[in-house]
């Protein structure tokens, strides 16, 4: 049995669920993370939260000779580690339980550090089998520094297939999403995603916006109803989804117009090279300007 789906087993976790990787660390942005799902979601929703730590190693600057004789120095930069962590961890699960979710579908992890940061994020992202990674604006700089990297692709040479959540500050968060779709495969994966992390939150409004080439909107229709057939395939009430088609050079410029003036509070997108092709690097076209431009609401991504 897999790991995940062993420890799952206690976890109370069904087909039914929706599995999400929280990112916690000591830099008070990674709350923003917790802060937005507790603030999107109902604590009655099917969520199942794992709240992901990952500490410093306490073998790291050490001498291999103290790490083999000193025990008593290990154990306690050990525990030193732990305490800190764990301090953190409770602090999230406190916003989360403030908003009434239930204490026996938050799972807390605490993972030393082993290849990096970002690299233990993306690895525990496949071996968990996520339905979401959900990152504050802190986390996303170090995912983007490893995944642009040249590292990234002797370490991670598979597609990177866990949807990413990265989370701004805000005050309030609105519950309605614009789903931005272009006719490529990212862009219906995001929109299956979409519908089958949103299928039981009845107050969320989805509009799907397909932003075409000038002279080039043929094919909207069957863009938008490709989008609309994820989405009721996963349960979304034809009543919860809208539907726009605005005809610009500049996709990524009218995205946030849009995401801007209808205060929505998620933009979800596929993730994709400029040549359209499904890529393991965060960056694109589009998606690039999404990620240093909206700070205003959480961004989707979806490979």
């Amino acid at each position: 049995m897999p790991a995940r789906l062993a420890d799952m087993k206690t976890f109370g976790e069904d087909a039914m669920d929706r599995h999400v990787l929280l990112t916690i660390s000591d830099d008070v942005s990674s709350l923003q993370a917790v802060r937005f799902t507790a603030g999107y979601f109902t604590g009655a929703s099917r969520l199942l939260l794992t709240l992901l730590y990952i500490a410093s190693n306490p073998k790291a600057g050490l001498p291999e000779s103290e790490i083999i004789h000193n025990h008593n120095s290990l154990n306690q930069r050990t525990a030193q580690a732990k305490a800190r962590a764990q301090a953190v961890l409770d602090k999230a699960e406190e916003l989360l339980l403030l908003k009434h979710f239930p204490a026996d579908r938050i799972h807390k992890k605490i993972a030393f550090k082993q290849l990096g940061t970002a690299t233990d994020i993306i690895q525990e992202s496949i071996s968990g089998m996520y339905d979401a990674v959900v990152l504050g604006r802190r986390g996303l700089s170090r995912l983007e520094e490893f995944i642009s990297g040249s590292v990234s692709r002797e370490i991670f040479s598979a597609p990177m297939e866990v949807p990413l959540w990265i989370c701004r500050r805000q005050e309030r968060v609105n519950p309605h999403l614009l789903l931005c779709v272009d006719g490529s495969p990212s862009g219906r994966r995001c929109a299956d995603h979409v519908g089958f992390m949103l299928r039981e939150e009845a107050r969320h409004r989805i509009d799907i916006l397909h932003v075409a080439t000038p002279g080039t909107g043929t094919a909207a229709g069957k863009i938008l109803e490709e989008a609309r057939c994820a989405l009721e395939a996963n349960g979304i009430a034809p009543e919860r989804i809208g539907e726009k088609v605005i005809e610009s050079p500049a996709a990524a410029k009218t995205i946030l117009d849009q995401a801007l003036t209808g205060g929505y509070g998620v933009v979800a997108a596929g993730r994709k090279t400029p040549d359209g092709a499904a890529s393991t690097r965060i960056t694109g076209s589009s998606s690039t300007v999404l990620l240093k431009s909206l700070d205003f609401a959480a961004l989707w991504i979806s490979a």
